[in-house]
C-alpha cells in the first residue's frame, strides 16, 4: 500500500512528449539512460545536498 508523502518531502511527476522523429524512436533503455544522467547532474549540482534521495523511471505509454 502506498503511504502518504510526509510534509517535509516532495514528489514530482510529469510527462515528456517529443515530436523529434529520431528521439521518438529511442528505446525505453535509451530514455532511462537520459533520465539517470539527469538525476546524477541534479545530485551533483548546487542543490544536491538538499536531496535525500531521487528516483525516476521511464514507463511505456
Amino acid at each position: 500500500m502506498v503511504q502518504p508523502i510526509p510534509a517535509n518531502h516532495t514528489s514530482i511527476a510529469g510527462t515528456l512528449s517529443t515530436s523529434n522523429i529520431i528521439m521518438s524512436n529511442w528505446s525505453r533503455m535509451m530514455w532511462q539512460s537520459v533520465v539517470d544522467r539527469a538525476i546524477r547532474m541534479l545530485a551533483s549540482g548546487p542543490f544536491g545536498s538538499h536531496f535525500f534521495s531521487t528516483r525516476a523511471t521511464v514507463a511505456e505509454s
